[in-house]
């Protein structure tokens, strides 16, 4: 569906009403008080009278278009421009499409972004798994920045680093499971610890039935232990055998590159958890046609996680919410034998 035909299918409130209900609620309105269907419906109105709790509501209700006053056929129009864009686009060039404000293109694609939080199923087969570095290059080097912002155009001068020694870049770690699907999960990592990544490897990929591909980095090496396990070594060669590489999850590193570097230009650290899961929502999603749909379906099934334009909770645990759980670690500090 091109935005043309969309505009047509979309382009009154009573339309896109009749079709996130049809979504939500299938052929009967179901109260979000009591989840029942003791309802009855207000003449003239989009609203529902809850019978058992005396309460009315709308099919907006603990959605991400609750309390919006964007019009729906622009929210929609919003969200399939968003999932049209491979390497995204900036909150600026949705509000001169929209002809909406900055502020409202933002929180907007904010909310959209939360609806693009995934539960996927572990990966398995041959999954590639790799690190990188978001942040700027070293062209400017009177320039001071905050070191909490991944800028893709400055960075702090005093010896600037590439690589696993920078100070002033956000490490994300991402994995990608070859095949037809070719599904990819991404996490920002305070450290890159071997205890980091056998935590990310244990939650998102089934270790029984995975042969994991990873570079040389020192911290994949206990992988061993856990997973079916190679390694190329990136000094002497890119592919060897013409199977063990990590070309794959390199190649969703460009689009994350230079998406940022073409559209975003500055993210906050605090909110890149955000747009690493529209990057990966529109790639695990690239073949399917039915995508704006689904979309919709996750909108209104999901509450905002967002309020006055500031996430209800930290970041990271709405977006790396657990996928299943794993035995707790118990971590023994050591007790200094000194005296107070």
């Amino acid at each position: 569906m091109n935005l043309s035909v969309l505009q047509k299918k979309f382009n009154t409130r009573e339309k896109c009403i009749a079709f996130l209900e049809k979504k939500k609620w299938g052929d009967k309105p179901i109260s979000p008080f009591t989840g029942k269907t003791n309802v009855t419906k207000r003449a003239n109105s989009i609203y529902y009278h809850c019978n058992d709790t005396n309460k009315d509501f709308t099919v907006l209700k603990d959605t991400i278009f609750e309390a919006s006053k964007l019009p729906l056929p622009k929210w929609f129009m919003l969200i399939h421009i968003m999932l049209s864009a491979k390497k995204g686009i900036s909150s600026s060039q949705l509000a001169r499409t929209l002809g909406v404000t900055y502020k409202t293109a933002w929180y907007s694609a904010m909310r959209v972004r939360c609806c693009m939080v995934d539960d996927m199923e572990l990966l398995e087969g041959i999954v590639e798994m790799d690190e990188t570095y978001i942040g700027g290059k070293p062209k400017k080097r009177y320039v001071k920045i905050d070191p909490s912002i991944a800028n893709m155009s400055r960075v702090t001068p005093e010896k600037t680093s590439f690589g696993r020694g920078t100070k002033n870049k956000v490490a994300v770690v991402g994995m990608v499971e070859r095949g037809g699907g070719k599904k990819v999960v991404t996490k920002v990592m305070n450290s890159l610890t071997s205890r980091d990544m056998i935590a990310m490897l244990k939650k998102y990929v089934a270790t029984d039935k995975t042969i994991m591909m990873t570079d040389e980095f020192k911290s994949y090496k206990p992988f061993d232990e856990y997973v079916q396990h190679l390694a190329v070594n990136h000094s002497k060669e890119y592919v060897r055998d013409g199977i063990i590489h990590t070309n794959t999850i390199e190649g969703f590193w460009s689009i994350i590159k230079n998406g940022i570097r073409g559209q975003y230009h500055v993210l906050s650290k605090k909110y890149l958890p955000f747009y690493l899961v529209e990057f990966s929502y529109k790639y695990n999603n690239r073949s399917n046609k039915n995508t704006f749909n689904e979309t919709i379906e996750k909108a209104v099934e999901e509450d905002k996680c967002t309020v006055s334009y500031k996430p209800k909770k930290n970041v990271k645990r709405i977006v790396y919410k657990p996928k299943r759980k794993t035995a707790k670690t118990k971590v023994v500090k050591k007790r200094s034998s000194a005296k107070k």
